[in-house]
């Protein structure tokens, strides 16, 4: 069934493997425009960053950035086609046709899966950026509300005076009583307008945590069935395969929550399942005496202690099922065409 695609997210790095290993070569379509602009040799004729540094578009880039596109939707299509007629490729959409359970079963099964449905997109690193400046917004917003309340302005002003002073000298003692009169300042907006402010070290501590397991992290979340929205499928973006270059982009045109529904195309990379069939390394260990290890086998299972307390710290941020984590190709808003 032919549709047509608006594409969000392409890894190109991927699909141009995974299109060498299907048809045992790549695509000839060249496209001169790049080739001849960037002065190099690509496999298909342009180079996904030549465009990176631009800032705005000329009738020669827009023909560039038009064939990369019309390269990218050639190269997804001729995937995904190729993925179906092999049965390599499953649309999850059309296989819930018994129960639930029934379907959860099969999923371990599955490799290459396609999926419509409610999605949303999660920037951990805006979120560290909002949690950062979440208070101050909050004081603006309503401190601006409560110029007219006399204590609100009193204290207002004194926040002003010694932001000032600070400005010219700094000094330890002036800092801890302007951080007194922001405390005053804060339980009385609380007070007064029902704001709810973040208590500071809480906030420090949770961007200690995000930063230390979970750096600069881009989830895209997809819910493919209504009745079921425990199942999800969960995906890692890299930014530099954004097909509108960044992910504001994205946000300004879809939302962060898009009220329309999105396709992802990728791979099953995690499937947990209700009872773990996995081996443990460490099992090894179970039934043996600690005054029988030799002292490598010690260091070894001091650091698989190690790793395995890491693990369970990363659990926050895994997927548990029926969830399932998918390495995307691509990600777009998809038309059926019905004739």
């Amino acid at each position: 069934m032919k549709s047509i695609k608006d594409l969000i997210y392409f890894d190109y790095d991927k699909a141009k493997s995974l299109h060498s290993q299907l048809s045992g070569g790549l695509l000839q379509e060249i496209t001169r425009a790049v080739e001849n602009e960037d002065g190099t040799n690509t496999e298909l004729g342009f180079d996904i960053k030549i465009l990176k540094a631009k800032t705005g578009f000329n009738d020669k880039e827009k023909l560039i950035k038009t064939e990369r596109i019309e390269v990218y939707h050639e190269l997804l299509n001729d995937i995904e086609e190729k993925l179906e007629s092999n049965d390599l490729m499953k649309n999850l959409n059309q296989e819930l046709n018994n129960s639930f359970e029934e379907f959860i079963e099969k999923v371990p099964d599955y490799t290459y899966v396609k999926a419509s449905g409610w999605c949303t997109f999660e920037d951990y690193e805006k979120l560290k950026i909002v949690l950062e400046n979440f208070n101050e917004i909050q004081r603006l917003i309503f401190g601006s509300a409560l110029q007219e309340n006399p204590e609100v302005a009193n204290l207002q002003k004194q926040i002003d005076e010694k932001l000032k002073s600070l400005k010219r000298a700094h000094n330890q003692k002036e800092i801890n009583n302007l951080k007194i009169i922001q405390k005053k300042f804060d339980q009385l907006i609380e007070e007064k307008s029902g704001a709810s402010l973040l208590d500071e070290t809480l906030v420090e501590r949770l961007q200690l945590f995000l930063a230390t397991l979970n750096p600069n992290r881009l989830n895209f979340r997809l819910i493919p069935f209504d009745d079921f929205p425990e199942f999800q499928l969960v995906a890692n973006l890299k930014n530099q395969f954004l097909v509108n270059g960044t992910f504001e982009n994205v946000i300004y045109t879809y939302g962060s929550r898009p009220n329309i529904k999105l396709t992802i195309f990728g791979i099953i990379t995690n499937c947990p399942q209700k009872h773990d069939l996995r081996t443990d390394p460490s099992s090894e260990f179970l039934y043996t005496d600690e005054d029988e290890l030799t002292v490598e086998k010690k260091y070894d299972k001091v650091f698989r202690g190690v790793f395995s307390a890491m693990e369970g710290l990363e659990k926050f941020f895994d997927v548990y099922h029926p969830k399932v984590s998918v390495s995307p190709i691509g990600i777009y808003r998809e038309i059926i065409m019905n004739k």
